[in-house]
């Protein structure tokens, strides 16, 4: 019986590391995007993304 819970409580901690390793994967990947259009819009001459002012937006 212990080998059960030790397969369960084993199959439990493999499924959370896997969804907590593909949170920062994908936080990653988030941040690399961000960077890229920050880049892009530096290389275009207007002001990075996170400089902007978005309360003018749509006016």
């Amino acid at each position: 019986m212990i080998y059960v819970w030790a397969m369960i409580i084993s199959a439990v901690v493999t499924i959370l590391f896997d969804m907590i390793y593909s949170k920062i994967q994908h936080e990653r990947e988030v941040e690399k995007s961000w960077q890229a259009l920050n880049d892009q819009l530096e290389r275009e001459g207007k002001p990075r993304w996170d400089q902007m002012n978005h309360d003018d937006e749509g006016k």
